[in-house]
């Protein structure tokens, strides 16, 4: 499966590198990118004008997103993932995992079941 994510300080994208994808199937979302193939879409979370090039690059490419998967950190209670929540509300994709920070071995594993079934 293909992965499209975004990483503001470097927590998504080192959670990314953990997983086992070969560099062919990992894109990090741009401006200029855009997806042909079914991806699954892995975000942090932080308000809308943050992550604005994710929202932009979902309106061009939500018709091949699989599902979400979301960083984020539980101190924040009911504002953990929200990103996640208001994009799969918006794009109607589902919400497949959520980790904290850069996760941990057992996120890793999770994950990686994930994007094998996909």
């Amino acid at each position: 499966m293909n992965i499209a994510y975004y990483s503001v300080t470097r927590q998504v994208s080192r959670f990314v590198k953990k997983l086992n994808l070969s560099d062919e199937h990992v894109a990090e979302i741009s401006s200029t990118l855009s997806l042909s193939e079914p991806f699954i879409l892995i975000i942090p979370t932080y308000e809308k004008d943050v992550l604005q090039e994710v929202w932009d690059f979902m309106s061009e490419n939500a018709a091949l997103c699989q599902g979400i998967i979301a960083s984020g950190n539980r101190n924040f209670a009911d504002l953990y993932i929200y990103t996640a929540k208001d994009i799969s509300a918006e794009f109607h994709v589902p919400i497949l995992y959520d980790f904290e920070f850069n996760g941990t071995t057992e996120d890793v594993d999770a994950v990686n079941n994930i994007l094998e079934s996909y």
